[in-house]
């Protein structure tokens, strides 16, 4: 079989015709041959690609109905409300979510570098120097990328002890909003303003999660100081009562409202204080709501809030 440099070199001579019509001979020979070698390990690889994106999807399906199942089980042993069976559910599948695209992506990456070494190989190049020298380079590399060998570490860490998942509404320190994608290497987050942030996951130090377990309402009031404070008190208990009764807000509410004694006070107002333990990521929308309803209260009790302050400029 002849090589393709020497197939190069013969088309650039000017051949007879005997010569050409070997030269077109040993063309279709290395088509039939190696040609057709390489269109079927593309198609293999495509086609295994495919195959496992669908088991691993497959898979992850099967692990969070199992889950399911399972969690549905011993919610009756343990009691556990409807409300915790929903977040945890939402969490498993956004924890799989998260899995499954990492699994795919790695998983396509190893077929293909795969593939790609073959198709070398069916072309004439000897892959055994090629693939000496990427380990020399990929040693140099890693000595000289420390950082992304450190992101890639983050990442895996975070996935499998479960710190964030896709869906996360959090706090990295460099970025606050929700979680949109989760890689090795780095992690996205859309802010409340639509910007998409991304952070490198070696970079984040800390992590708040506002969609784990429960979420806090709160509500801090500033009252003109020549209120009644026992009326507010009465005003505010009247308020959270109704709105722990109803029911348009009770798959969002975790518990009772707690309100606070004086937290503050000065010659013009004292404060007040309101929270309650919410569904994650709910706590805007029950404060929100918990503000409208003190308002409306207050007006009708005839309770004014405090006056903003201002701050007199004074020049020399």
């Amino acid at each position: 079989m002849i090589s393709p440099a020497k197939l190069t070199d013969s088309l650039l001579a000017a051949p007879s015709p005997e010569a050409a019509r070997s030269l077109l001979d040993s063309l279709w020979a290395w088509l039939i041959d190696s040609g057709l070698r390489i269109v079927v390990i593309l198609l293999l690889a495509t086609v295994l690609s495919a195959v496992v994106n669908w088991l691993i999807k497959r898979f992850v399906s099967t692990m969070v109905t199992s889950s399911t199942a399972l969690s549905n089980a011993t919610s009756v042993v343990v009691k556990r409300t409807q409300r915790e069976m929903k977040a945890a559910q939402q969490r498993r599948s956004q924890r799989a979510e998260t899995f499954s695209n990492v699994a795919r992506n790695i998983a396509r990456m190893v077929i293909w570098a795969i593939a790609i070494v073959m198709v070398l190989s069916e072309i004439g190049v000897n892959i055994a120097p090629v693939i000496a020298s990427l380990g020399v380079i990929g040693l140099a590399a890693g000595i000289g990328a420390q950082t992304i060998i450190k992101d890639f570490v983050a990442g895996i860490v975070m996935l499998f002890e479960d710190i964030v998942a896709v869906g996360d509404v959090v706090d990295l320190e460099y970025a606050t909003g929700t979680v949109v994608e989760i890689n090795l290497r780095v992690t996205q987050v859309r802010s409340i303003d639509g910007v998409l942030w991304t952070v490198r996951n070696g970079e984040i130090i800390r992590i708040g999660n506002m969609s784990r377990g429960y979420s806090t309402a709160l509500v801090l009031l500033d009252i003109d100081a020549q209120a009644d404070n026992l009326e507010v008190t009465r005003v505010l208990e009247e308020v959270a009562r109704e709105f722990e009764q109803d029911e348009d807000w009770a798959d969002e509410l975790q518990g009772a409202v707690t309100i606070s004694g004086i937290l503050t006070v000065d010659g013009a107002r004292f404060q007040r204080r309101l929270t309650v333990d919410v569904a994650p990521g709910q706590q805007w929308s029950v404060e929100q709501e918990m503000r409208r309803r003190i308002r409306r209260a207050f007006r009708e009790a005839d309770i004014d809030f405090a006056l903003p302050r201002f701050t007199e400029a004074t020049g020399n």
